[in-house]
């Protein structure tokens, strides 16, 4: 078993911010750092650039940083893997910071513009470093991602979720499962973040394996390729201990005391050909 990489998230409250310029790199505790303020037109991808003097783990974000709210959407990907992301609840914007484990050197992680708006370019601000802090703390700047940046005060403020993995059988087969969170309005399995991954032999049966530090409000699915095939399977039937309705299918909950468990089965299995995933808007 091994774990990809784990998702922090922090609540924002949408503010505005106008123009580009780079951040200033005063008091900064960390080491890898990139920083900066600036927009690139819809759907394009910019290359960003650093460096490390020792082997660290490294946490990546991205807000919508430009003067008209809920817009801008955008990830960081580093060696194939989303790192970071922003969404949009209402009117509050969601931020995951995620982290990756990076080598001494030079390295390039790419920003990845993922929504058009009938206001361009798509502005952003992005934040780098081996300390956790000073990433959150670069995207709270009231003069960067917006005046009324803080911390929610509403429930999605008591943080990630740990979520327990179950499966009611065993599987048919070796091959791979995947942990993935919906990201979006997104339009495949590839796009979704991945989260954990295991390496299943024929037989095994997941009884409490813990996925850690789930951002929430965030919709999950497990995902499972057996070993003789290409194809992807989405493995279904999520239950909740704490009594939550269908509605709440596929939910990390972020309410106070909620702690959501994925229950499944191989025998649930639907190719990845027959899933919607337009949670937002619903499929045909």
């Amino acid at each position: 078993m091994k774990k990809i990489f784990t998702v922090l998230f922090v609540v924002l409250t949408l503010g505005l911010f106008a123009g580009q310029a780079n951040l200033t790199a005063a008091g900064s505790g960390g080491d890898c750092n990139a920083f900066a303020v600036g927009s690139i037109p819809d759907l394009s991808s910019l290359s960003i650039s650093f460096t490390c003097a020792a082997d660290a783990t490294v946490y990546f974000g991205a807000c919508d940083s430009g003067s008209v709210p809920n817009d801008d959407l955008f990830n960081i990907t580093y060696n194939g893997q989303v790192v970071a992301f922003n969404q949009y609840s209402g009117n509050n914007e969601f931020l995951s910071i995620g982290s990756a484990q990076v080598s001494t050197g030079s390295h390039s992680a790419t920003l990845n513009s993922l929504s058009t708006t009938p206001f361009p370019p798509a502005t952003y601000t992005y934040a780098i470093s081996s300390d956790r802090a000073e990433v959150e703390d670069r995207l709270f700047d009231i003069l960067v991602c917006g005046e009324d940046v803080q911390p929610d005060s509403s429930s999605c403020a008591y943080g990630p979720r740990n979520v327990p993995v179950f499966t009611q059988d065993t599987a048919p087969s070796d091959g791979t499962l995947q942990f993935r969170i919906m990201l979006g309005n997104e339009d495949s399995r590839e796009v979704s973040g991945l989260m954990m991954e295991w390496d299943i032999v024929t037989g095994q049966q997941l009884n409490n394996e813990m996925v850690p530090d789930l951002s929430s409000p965030r919709y999950a699915r497990l995902w499972w390729q057996p070993a003789d095939s290409s194809d992807w399977y989405m493995l279904t039937s999520q239950y909740w201990h704490d009594g939550k309705t269908a509605a709440s299918e596929y939910g990390i909950e972020c309410a106070a005391g909620a702690q959501p468990s994925y229950h499944t089965s191989f025998a649930s299995a639907v190719p990845e050909s027959a899933v919607c995933f337009d949670l937002l808007n619903g499929c045909n």
